[in-house]
């Protein structure tokens, strides 16, 4: 993916979460209908990028703190990583080139979700 597509598909990413962001404010939750469409963005992303990298992408995207002043990322030596778009890129591209072949996580059957509520009510 070049760096232009990147930007343009993380641009989407965030309109889209600021207008899911508004609609909340309005009572207005569609939360379980985007579910399984950012399952599909995920599962994409970390084909491209490997876990890391969608990792990586997912807290640049929703945790960090754009005004760099708490949350932000720092490497072993203690410098800051993944504070801008430029960074985030390096990031990425150095997932990209070392990651592993993604595999689907294991879906719960319905009775494997029925036997854990059930451990989880009886606690």
């Amino acid at each position: 993916m070049t760096k232009e597509v990147l930007k343009y598909v993380l641009d989407k990413l965030e309109q889209q979460e600021v207008k899911n962001r508004e609609l909340y404010k309005l009572d207005i939750d569609i939360t379980n209908f985007l579910d399984e469409y950012n399952t599909v963005i995920t599962t994409l992303l970390r084909v491209y990028y490997g876990e890391e990298g969608e990792d990586w992408l997912s807290w640049y995207l929703y945790e960090r703190d754009p005004e760099a002043s708490v949350d932000q990322a720092s490497d072993e030596n203690g410098n800051p990583i993944c504070y801008d778009f430029d960074s985030l890129w390096e990031i990425l591209e150095r997932c990209r080139l070392k990651k592993e072949e993604y595999v689907l996580p294991k879906v719960m059957t319905m009775d494997e979700k029925i036997a854990l509520i059930n451990l989880m009510m009886s606690k």
